[in-house]
């Protein structure tokens, strides 16, 4: 073993601080690892749901037979990894619109010895999670891919068409969504004579029987328990000129590439927030349809005092939800341009939507948590202009920040965040951070130095905004 490869084993993966256990699973004669995360679903255990799926399309031959398979919303990949290392022949894409969850599945890939690439936006190739394998796993050689990758429900897959999809159905998505992407897997995603699986909770199984049909798939099979539905359908044969249709149809979308994200917009709000008119779609799956949260409220009116008179060509919105925020800076601020970050793909989507529906088109999405980008065959970093990167936010790079930390369980936001507050923000800028007491109070004590806190604060309902002064 080489020096830089005992270093990569022993460095710290972004990822460590949000492992809450890890927990063994077996499947078809496989013994698998996996390690689980509080800030992801079932966070202590497989879920029910899952295994269910699996249980259900253990021995379907237009599952396991298939030579390409979606895990669509793979989560921290136990359906995909499970197919992948029972069936070696398999091409197997993990896709999520949480890339906190993507990049779990190719973590919970590579320590089950399983050959994984991990992608980030645009197909920007990713490096890997630096973490040794499981202890005790022995997977056999495979022959075909695994990716994991994040995505939407109803976004176009370039890794389209598959054999198969297997889903664990997000109910958060909603009627409205979940019955286009029924239509999405039969036109778009699957192979003609394609086999399509999920579950979903049983309060909406007789609408996903519904969808089934609508979308013309023949259901091959259902079982159900007291909480969840397995269903086994399948794809008709197209008619004749279907195929032809399909291209032409995709060829004008092509041309209008963000137009499939309009099946997610579900109103239109007009709001006066801290000295701005903002116009906003809501979005389904993120708060803030129809009203901003106390947070964005308290954030954007102490935002309104600490930023006065400032110049801020270049603005950090960290979480940025549908947008109101990047909005306000536009603007308020002025700014030029404006980085967002966050885990979740639908935030950073809603948010570049928003935006650019305002004339703005000059936002850069970078993922959380962050990975470099994968080396070139020369040894250098790849570059990659549709998605910049960490190269972003370079050190004193950055104007103004406005920061919304989550509440995740045992993980400590403000030793995460303020790392990266302290060295991108420039010397005089400001940053505004918004969310409960209890964490607003943890970011107060772990101030590093450089920093000093401002007199002014707003609170609302329980929720609360500072500002930091970057000396």
């Amino acid at each position: 073993m080489n020096a830089s490869t005992s270093e990569q084993e022993g460095a710290a993966c972004p990822l460590d601080p949000l492992v809450n256990k890890t927990t063994d699973f077996a499947y078809r004669g496989v013994r698998l690892k996996f390690d689980l995360s509080h800030a992801l679903f079932s966070s202590f255990d497989i879920d029910a749901g899952t295994r269910l799926l699996l249980k259900e399309i253990a021995h379907e031959p237009g599952i396991v037979e298939a030579r390409r398979v979606l895990d669509a919303g793979c989560g921290t990949g136990v359906i995909g990894i499970s197919l992948a290392a029972s069936c070696p022949d398999m091409e197997v894409v993990m896709r999520d619109r949480d890339f906190r969850a993507v990049a779990f599945a190719a973590r919970n890939a590579s320590r089950n010895g399983l050959a994984v690439r991990s992608m980030g936006l645009e197909g920007t190739e990713l490096a890997q999670c630096a973490k040794r394998p499981f202890a005790k796993i022995k997977v056999a050689q495979r022959n075909a891919a695994l990716i994991a990758a994040p995505g939407l429900l109803c976004e176009p897959d370039p890794n389209a068409p598959y054999e198969a999809v297997v889903a664990n159905l997000p109910a958060k998505a909603g009627p409205a969504l979940l019955s286009q992407y029924f239509v999405a897997v039969g036109r778009e995603l699957l192979r003609e004579g394609g086999t399509f699986a999920f579950v979903i909770v049983a309060p909406l199984a007789e609408q996903a029987r519904a969808w089934c049909m609508e979308a013309g798939f023949e259901i091959l099979r259902t079982v159900s328990t007291k909480n969840h539905m397995v269903c086994i359908a399948r794809t008709g044969e197209r008619r004749a000129g279907e195929n032809a249709v399909k291209e032409a149809l995709a060829e004008l979308g092509r041309g209008k590439a963000d137009q499939w994200f309009k099946a997610y917009v579900r109103s239109h709000v007009k709001k006066s927030i801290a000295g701005a008119s903002l116009v906003w779609d809501g979005i389904q799956g993120l708060p803030e349809f129809d009203e901003p949260s106390f947070a964005t409220l308290c954030a954007l009116a102490l935002g309104r005092q600490v930023f006065a008179g400032s110049l801020v060509r270049r603005a950090l919105v960290i979480e940025p939800g549908v947008g109101i925020v990047p909005l306000w800076c536009k603007g308020v601020l002025g700014s030029s341009e404006i980085i967002l970050k966050s885990h979740d793909v639908l935030a950073l989507t809603a948010s570049g939507w928003n935006l650019k529906r305002a004339g703005f088109d000059n936002s850069v999405r970078i993922l959380e948590p962050a990975f470099a980008k994968k080396e070139n065959s020369a040894g250098e970093p790849a570059l990659n202009c549709a998605e910049r990167g960490m190269e972003v936010l370079a050190p004193f790079s950055i104007d103004a920040a406005i920061l919304f930390p989550e509440d995740i369980p045992k993980f400590d936001s403000a030793s995460y965040y303020w790392p990266l507050l302290s060295r991108v923000l420039k010397r005089g800028a400001v940053a505004v951070i918004a969310s409960n007491a209890t964490y607003i109070e943890r970011f107060v004590r772990q101030k590093p130095s450089g920093f000093s806190k401002l007199p002014q604060g707003e609170h609302k309902k329980g929720w609360e905004a500072v500002a930091f002064f970057r000396e």
